[in-house]
């Protein structure tokens, strides 16, 4: 007589077990699928988001597939993002006072605003 409820196998470990490569086969059409969606999803965000017409997020990958390599370049060029536009106008500033600097004269040729000076060298003239 069989005890009522039948007993359930006690689970199998994982260091033994019966292998189907027909089962596998099954698996591996859907691996294979889910890898051609990510791909596609990863191609389109490669191709797509370009920094000044190259690919860059191409060649950090071909660097890494790290994530978290990935998240803190991702990082650092957030950070940097904010940091970078005032960086800029500060040297391009500095940059014309150094001209500036150097050569005087050019930058009051380049820039000045001479009408009054014409109109009050002409006014000397004739009262003169």
């Amino acid at each position: 007589m069989s005890s009522y409820p039948e007993q359930v196998p006690k689970t199998s470990s994982m260091d033994k077990f019966v292998f189907s490569l027909s089962v596998s086969s099954g698996v591996k059409s859907d691996l294979q699928a889910q890898l051609e969606s990510l791909n596609s999803r990863i191609d389109r965000i490669v191709n797509e988001v370009l920094v000044g017409d190259l690919p860059l997020v191409k060649f950090v990958l071909q660097t890494s597939h790290d994530k978290k390599e990935l998240k803190k370049f991702a990082k650092a060029i957030d950070r940097v993002a904010d940091l970078i536009e005032t960086h800029d106008k500060i040297e391009s500033k500095l940059t014309v006072i150094q001209a500036a600097e150097k050569d005087p004269e050019w930058l009051a040729l380049t820039f000045g605003d001479f009408s009054h000076e014409i109109e009050n060298d002409i006014s000397s003239l004739t009262e003169d």
